[in-house]
C-alpha cells in the first residue's frame, strides 16, 4: 500500500485551492500557479460539475497515495460590496432535509442546499473515481472548502456507505459549514472520522449559526447602515434549525498556530466583532482574508507552515479559496 505523505493536509488545502481553477459555467479544469503545483497528481484532475450554470463543482484525480476528491466553494463576495455580501451568505442559509431511502439516503437531517449541491454530482464522481480503480491500496480521500466542505462530508458518507467506495479516514475539510444536525454528525462519524480546520475569525464554520450567536450578530448587525436590517432578518432565519458541527476541530489561531479545540464562546465573540466592523466599514478585506486558502492567510499558513507560505505569497485575489 502507497505510503501516505507527511503533509498529506497541506496536500489536500492545494487540492481544495485548485479545485477552484474548474472555470464556471463550463466545467473546464485550467491548473494555476498557486495550488495545482502543489499536489501531485498523476495527469490532470478530471472535473464533475452540476446544477444551475454548473454552479457545484468537484476534482477527481490519482496521487500516489490514492484518489483525491476535492468539492469546490463558490466564489466569495467583493470586498467592497454589502449586497453581494448577502447574496453570498444567504447560500449558508436553508432548512434542513431528510433523505432516508435510495443511493444518497443520510442520517440524520442536513441542510438541504448542500445536499442537493452534492447529489448533483455525485454519481459524476462515482464514475470518475471508478475509472482510477479504486481499491484498499489505492483509497479515496475526500476533502472540501466552505461550501465544499459541507459537501465533502455528505459526498464521503454516500460514496462510501451507499456506493461503496473505499473513502480513507478521516474526511479533512477546511472552512466547512455545519452540513447537518447531531443524527447526521453522530451517524458519519460511527463510520468516519472527519478532521475540520476552521481559521480565527472565519465566520462560515459557524453557519448556519447556534442561536447564542444569532442574538450576538443581530445586536451588531442591526447598528450598520444599508444592510445590518436585512443581515439581521438572515440570521434570524436560522433559529431553531440545530446544526451541527462534524468531526475534530483543528483551529488555527491569530498566530498560525494549530490547536485541537476553541471554545464556541470565545469562536463566536471574535467572529462577531470581525464580522461587525468589517460590515460597518464596507470592507471585507479582512473577513476574506480569513476564509481564504491562499499563501500568506491563515488556512494555508497553519496547515502547510508559515514560512513555506510566506515564501509562496502572491499578489492574487483573496477571495479565491
Amino acid at each position: 500500500m502507497p505510503s501516505v505523505p507527511g503533509d498529506l493536509n497541506c496536500v489536500l488545502l492545494n487540492a481544495c485551492g485548485a479545485a477552484y481553477n474548474i472555470a464556471p459555467g463550463t466545467c473546464t479544469y485550467i491548473a494555476d500557479g498557486v495550488f495545482a503545483p502543489r499536489v501531485p497528481y498523476q495527469g490532470a484532475p478530471k472535473a464533475a460539475c452540476g446544477g444551475s450554470n454548473l454552479i457545484n463543482a468537484a476534482t477527481v484525480g490519482q496521487c500516489p497515495f490514492g484518489i483525491v476528491v476535492a468539492f469546490r466553494g463558490t466564489l466569495p463576495p467583493a470586498e467592497s460590496d454589502p449586497d453581494s455580501l448577502l447574496d453570498w451568505l444567504q447560500d449558508f442559509f436553508a432548512e434542513p432535509t431528510t433523505c432516508t431511502t435510495g443511493p444518497t439516503r443520510v442520517p440524520g437531517q442536513v441542510h438541504s442546499g448542500f445536499f442537493e449541491a452534492t447529489t448533483s454530482i455525485i454519481e459524476e464522481i462515482q464514475t470518475l473515481v471508478s475509472g482510477y480503480q479504486p481499491s484498499a491500496a489505492n483509497p479515496v480521500y475526500v476533502t472540501g472548502h466552505s461550501k465544499g466542505g459541507a459537501m465533502a462530508s455528505i459526498g464521503a458518507y454516500i460514496l462510501s456507505q451507499n456506493l461503496g467506495l473505499p473513502v480513507a479516514q478521516p474526511v479533512v475539510t477546511f472552512a466547512s459549514p455545519k452540513p447537518g444536525d447531531i443524527n447526521f454528525a453522530s451517524g458519519l462519524q460511527k463510520i468516519l472520522g472527519q478532521t475540520r480546520f476552521e481559521n480565527d475569525r472565519d465566520i462560515v464554520p459557524l453557519l448556519p449559526p447556534p442561536t447564542v450567536f444569532i442574538d450576538l450578530l443581530v445586536a451588531i448587525v442591526n447598528l450598520i447602515p444599508t444592510v445590518g436590517s436585512r443581515l439581521a432578518a438572515l440570521f434570524r432565519t436560522a433559529e431553531n434549525w440545530n446544526y451541527f458541527p462534524v468531526g475534530t476541530m483543528q483551529f488555527i489561531t491569530s498566530a498560525f498556530q494549530v490547536i485541537p479545540n476553541e471554545t464556541i464562546e470565545a469562536q463566536t465573540w471574535d467572529v462577531a466583532k470581525e464580522f461587525g466592523e468589517d460590515a460597518w466599514a464596507e470592507d471585507f478585506s479582512s473577513f476574506g482574508a480569513a476564509h481564504s486558502l491562499l499563501p500568506g492567510d491563515g488556512y494555508n499558513s497553519g496547515v502547510c507552515g508559515l514560512q513555506r507560505s510566506a515564501a509562496l505569497r502572491v499578489d492574487a485575489p483573496r477571495g479565491r479559496g
